[in-house]
């Protein structure tokens, strides 16, 4: 039988669930006390699905219940705009939750799925509090949903509004920001005004006292309003039982404050509410600086983080190549064969078995008919097909998708420097908070007069705030130089990661090697007709492979083609495509794809690529494809094997390792005939050797690869293709300047490691005057924020100057030079080096 709630009276001050004062009357229930009985309802909710852990996580954690109806999301204008993803299973959405605020809301939201069996999954930003959701909308509407949200105390914010929401609360922490700011520069000012008679020597002692009591009054609006924000970051800090790096400030700070407290009240002295308020002004100064300087940081990264993609649209019935960014709603696109959809969109012809691991982190395929409506992010698998572009192409959707954490795998990455920089402030600040305590019981000894400043400055002018500030600013600008220069890092990680390779391995068709401009020599046993060819163009041009696209190029040079419906199209990664016409059978790829044995020389400087063709049960022959290397690819082998070990892995025949063997220092750096499993596994065993490793390839058979890899690299040429497992995505003509790129990300991290080193050699200067009591907190509030700011400036003075020295580089590259540098090359290759590229 279910307990019944009793009301009484009064006898506690604040809900078990919500943490609220009560008003009229209680109600108790299990021995628990609530403020209403919407609280009391969440409570029994959450204890009948065994969330009652919920509780432990913090005192009173729950959040006033809303009763807001959202039925009306299930209306499609509603729901049309919120949902994010969805099939005949699943469905996705986001919501801004303003009431996220502690450790209890990540425990509940992320166990939501024990309040609903519709609800599949959940994934909590909580920096951002955007809450996104995978559920049955079978089984729970998107109503239902939002409802259910709100009942437990989490009522969304919805997109228009949210958006606006944001921005309204930006500017508020902001206009709160420089209001603390101020006050505590008022504060100050005046303190240090009423303190004159103390500077003075003045001894009249109504005078004095009055000012002293003026004083304690400002003081201690500036300690508890515009510090309000340390004692909040400590006490959740320390809720989580974790120590802060803003400790030592706060301590030093109510150190002063309390002494000054004493010698005010108790008219022993003046106290020190000129150094305190000083103090707390110039950290704020400091405060606003570092966010300025971020929001700038976070600016430029917002505006460069996109693809070097292109799409293709149809204008009056043709085909044109058009930058990502060029979509408007209504344009139509053609869509390959492993392509991304780039944004929402409705399926004009052709079908699809639609790949949604983006949205969803299950590689699931959806079927997909003609009418039906395509999500942003999903890859198609199938023929080629025709869309229309439904809703505005957010690149952001794309990056966020790129970078969702369902696609990354910690147990591959090593400890990052931003965690080291953690460890280091938590060491450091239990080790100043001893050596303060040593210092104070010197002094109470010694000369009680010192030991006050002493301890304040030292918790002050130490403050390790200035060893985590490097890290996110050096390569946060490392990242955006990057990109200047066509390599599109995905976070500040993985160009930390980049920094560690010792290991390279390549791939080699599509990525290493471009098929040549020149015509393919053709071996086959007839003619081919005008109709056979308008088959092999409609084959060819559903497929991104760099070998289908050469083909497709090839077919529309011998004349005009027309695009022949095919069906029952399949692309079979590393061996080739079949599709059928009418009843007719088409195959292209290798000849072991075909069943056929066949042997053939290749030439010493170029590998050759030969795709067979079978129309029917008729295999009419090959055509052979020339292909050549990447601009500069050569030596850039040759640049880098000074410093890594270098690898190539490729699906290609053995016989084309004749054409290589110069690239490599042995034929065991050389792996041929590899499945795109082969290659994942050889990323694994050279892992299992200790080796960091790099992994370049072109994206098309490589995922596998690239995500295994401790760094994953795709390389792009002119296709909407790019995988959730790489790392970074280079423009194809950019490749050969890895060798920089890599000696880049060196640099950014000696950066990082020397600007640990000068801020520990700052604070140990520092330290040596505050131990002597020699030194002023209020001089020490200066110097603090000085060497917070001179961190800022050092790392994004220090990334400036290096990425300005890889861009001349870049630039000063001849001809002349290359052949110059590498002087060690045989004659045969520096006559190939003769048309490298010129940067």
């Amino acid at each position: 039988m279910m307990e019944q709630p009793v009301h009484t009276t009064l006898t506690k001050t604040s809900c078990f669930h919500c943490g609220e004062p009560f008003v009229d009357e209680i109600i108790l229930f299990q021995e628990k006390e609530f403020c209403c009985q919407g609280c009391k309802n969440v409570y029994e909710l959450l204890n009948d699905h065994e969330l009652g852990t919920y509780y432990t996580c913090d005192v009173n954690p729950g959040i006033s219940p809303s009763h807001q109806n959202f039925d009306y999301l299930n209306k499609p204008a509603f729901r049309d705009k919120l949902i994010q993803f969805s099939n005949q299973e699943i469905s996705k959405v986001s919501f801004n939750l303003p009431s996220i605020h502690c450790r209890s809301c990540l425990y509940l939201l992320e166990n939501l799925h024990k309040l609903h069996a519709g609800i599949l999954k959940t994934q909590l930003n909580f920096g951002k509090k955007d809450l996104s959701i995978w559920f049955k909308e079978k089984e729970i509407s998107l109503g239902e949903l939002a409802s259910l949200l709100a009942k437990i105390g989490y009522e969304p914010l919805l997109s228009e509004e949210s958006e606006g929401q944001e921005k309204k609360k930006r500017h508020t922490q902001q206009t709160q920001l420089f209001i603390k700011l101020g006050v505590a520069g008022f504060c100050a000012g005046n303190i240090m005004l009423f303190s004159f008679p103390e500077y003075l020597g003045i001894e009249e002692g109504s005078l004095k006292n009055l000012f002293g009591y003026l004083n304690l009054v400002l003081g201690s609006v500036t300690l508890f309003y515009s510090g309000s924000d340390y004692f909040k970051n400590i006490w959740a800090h320390l809720k989580l039982k974790k120590i802060t790096i803003e400790m030592p400030i706060l301590l030093g700070v109510m150190v002063g404050y309390s002494r000054s407290v004493y010698e005010i009240l108790s008219h022993t002295g003046a106290g020190y509410m000129d150094s305190v308020s000083g103090l707390l002004f110039f950290l704020l100064v400091g405060k606003w600086f570092q966010q300025k300087s971020f929001d700038f940081l976070s600016f430029e990264r917002k505006y460069t983080s996109y693809f070097p993609l292109v799409i293709t649209k149809i204008v009056h019935g043709r085909e044109e190549t058009a930058p990502l960014s060029d979509i408007k709603v209504g344009d139509r696109l053609r869509i390959r064969n492993e392509e991304i959809i780039p944004a929402d969109s409705i399926l004009m012809k052709g079908q699809s078995s639609m790949d949604y691991s983006f949205v969803t982190g299950e590689s699931e395929w959806v079927s997909i008919q003609s009418g039906n409506l395509i999500y942003a992010g999903g890859k198609h698998h199938g023929e080629m097909m025709e869309i229309e572009v439904k809703k505005d192409l957010q690149q952001s959707h794309l990056t966020q998708l790129w970078e969702q954490q369902a696609f990354k795998d910690p147990s591959l990455k090593m400890e990052n420097w931003e965690n080291f920089a953690n460890q280091v402030g938590v060491y450091f600040t239990i080790g100043l908070i001893s050596l303060a305590s040593i210092v104070a019981a010197y002094w109470i000894q010694v000369d009680p007069s010192k030991w006050q400043n002493s301890v304040v400055s030292i918790l002050v002018i130490a403050c390790p705030c200035a060893l985590a500030i490097s890290y996110p600013f050096a390569l946060g600008h490392g990242v955006r130089w990057l990109s200047k220069f066509q390599l599109y890092v995905k976070d500040i990680q993985a160009l930390e990661r980049m920094a560690q390779v010792d290991t390279l391995v390549f791939d080699k068709t599509g990525t290493l090697t471009l098929a040549k401009s020149e015509a393919p020599k053709s071996y086959l046993h007839r003619s081919i007709s005008e109709q056979e060819l308008d088959l092999l163009y409609s084959l060819s041009v559903q497929s991104t492979h760099p070998l289908a696209r050469r083909l497709c190029a090839y077919t529309q040079s011998l004349g005009e083609r027309n695009l022949v419906k095919i069906t029952s199209f399949k692309e079979i990664p590393g061996k080739g495509l079949e599709a059928k016409w009418r009843d007719l059978p088409i195959k292209l790829g290798s000849a072991k794809f075909l069943g056929i044995t066949y042997y053939s020389p290749q030439d010493f400087y170029s590998s050759e690529s030969q795709l067979f063709i079978q129309i029917g049960e008729e295999t009419l022959g090959y055509w052979d494809f020339p292909w050549e290397n990447r601009e500069g690819v050569e030596f850039m082998l040759r640049k880098l094997q000074h410093q890594y070990e270098v690898y190539l892995v490729s699906g290609d025949k053995a016989s084309h390792a004749t054409s290589l063997q110069d690239w490599f220092s042995t034929e065991n750096h050389m792996k041929f005939e590899c499945s795109p499993m082969e290659k994942m596994e050889f990323i694994r065993e050279l892992q299992s050797q200790g080796k960091k490793v790099m992994m370049v390839g072109d994206g098309l058979n490589d995922a596998g690869a690239l995500q295994q890899a401790h760094v994953g690299i795709a390389v792009s040429d002119d296709h909407l293709h790019f995988t959730p497992a790489s790392d970074a995505i280079l423009q194809g003509r950019s490749l050969s300047r890895l060798p920089e790129f890599l000696q880049f990300s060196k640099k950014a991290l000696t950066l990082i490691k020397m600007s640990f080193l000068l801020s520990l050699v700052y604070n140990a200067i520092g330290l040596s005057f505050a131990v002597q009591g020699n030194l002023s907190p209020l001089i020490a509030a200066i110097l603090m924020p000085v060497n917070s700011i001179s961190m800022l400036i050092i790392a994004t003075w220090g990334m400036n100057i290096y990425g300005k020295q890889v861009k001349n580089q870049l630039k000063s590259y001849s001809r002349s030079l290359i052949a110059e540098e590498n002087h060690i090359l045989n004659t045969d290759i520096k006559r190939t080096l003769q048309s490298s590229i010129e940067y």
